[in-house]
């Protein structure tokens, strides 16, 4: 039963002639079809302020409302040549750039040090997108060097936990295994 003053679109004429009107009228024309091999928009690197504020915008909503959020953490570790440090950094980058999401955000924090920021992605594709990431890099020609290693930590706030905790224990973890504590 709607209340007295409830406006019903049945009752007024002018209304239910155009309700008759739309649904009597032309089709809408079809949208274009997408161009076939469409790339996206590649990811562009965030400066370190930026990618900060970001991960405090991501921490705010898992925080408020309980959405998945991970962080990447790519280190390259050994001491490779130093000419070699650049080719390496832009390998990664690179590979990077193409596993990442439109929506994912990341930060060059070293020479050799790298963090991705997956909003709305829990544990379990984090580690996927880290094992592509892998997998990515080795098979990459630019990618390897003597003496060093890709080491990718994954970092996801537990549902009632906080995502910068959870950095901080990724963080930890990778300073332990590339003795830098």
């Amino acid at each position: 039963m709607l209340p007295e003053h409830h406006h019903d679109e049945r009752g007024d004429k002018r209304t239910a002639g155009h309700i008759e009107a739309f649904l009597d009228g032309p089709a809408a024309r079809p949208r274009p079809p997408r161009a076939a091999g469409r790339e996206r928009r590649p990811l562009v690197f965030d400066t370190r302020q930026d990618w900060t504020t970001a991960l405090r915008h991501e921490a705010a909503r898992h925080a408020r409302y309980g959405r998945p959020a991970s962080v990447l953490l790519l280190d390259l570790s050994g001491h490779p040549p130093e000419p070699a440090i650049e080719r390496l950094a832009r390998a990664i980058g690179d590979v990077i750039r193409h596993e990442a999401r439109e929506t994912d955000r990341a930060v060059r924090t070293g020479r050799l040090t790298y963090r991705l920021l997956l909003p709305e992605t829990g544990g379990r594709a984090a580690r996927s997108l880290a094992e592509r990431l892998e997998r990515a890099y080795l098979a990459a020609p630019d990618g390897r060097a003597e003496g060093v290693a890709l080491t990718v930590e994954v970092a996801t706030a537990p549902r009632n936990g906080r995502l910068e905790d959870a950095l901080d224990e990724a963080e930890a973890r990778v300073a332990g295994r590339n003795g830098t504590s």
